[in-house]
Parts: C-alpha cells; structure tokens; sequence
C-alpha cells in the first residue's frame, strides 16, 4: 500500500493513499500489520519521508481493517 506525508497544521502526518494519487513523495508498505509494527520500531518513515513522520493514523487505519466493516444494527421489525 502507498503512504504519503501530509504536512496540515504543522505536523506531518502519515496517511494512508489508498488512491495512490497523494501528492509528494510516497513510501510503500505490504498492508499487513506485523511490516508497519517493524517499520515504526526501525523508524522507517523518517527516512522514507525525509522529515519527521507521525504514523498514528495508520495505526488508525489498521485498527479500523481489523475490526472489520461496520455493522447496521439490527433493525425493528413490525408485528
């Protein structure tokens, strides 16, 4: 999966490109959990992005793909 550097607000941020269509420069990371775990304790994004890197929001994002997709609540049903 393709990561860029988002740089809103003064912090930069890695978010997830799932369009790959992020401008910037861009990393690249297999969509598995146990790689971005490696990448964060060998601080990988810093160098990948030349810059400091917060890679909270793709830990958000692998939270979100392990919980699953959102489920509707069941619905009330006349009698």
């Amino acid at each position: 999966m393709r990561l860029a550097l988002d740089s809103g607000d003064g912090m930069n941020a890695v978010l997830v490109d799932e369009s790959r269509r992020m401008s910037g420069r861009g990393a690249w990371l297999h969509p598995d959990a146990a790689c971005f775990a490696t990448a964060v304790k060998r601080r990988a994004f810093g160098r990948a992005f030349r810059a400091q890197a917060d890679p909270s929001a793709v830990a958000q994002w692998f939270e979100a793909q392990e919980a699953g997709p959102a489920r509707n609540p069941p619905r009330n049903r006349p009698t």
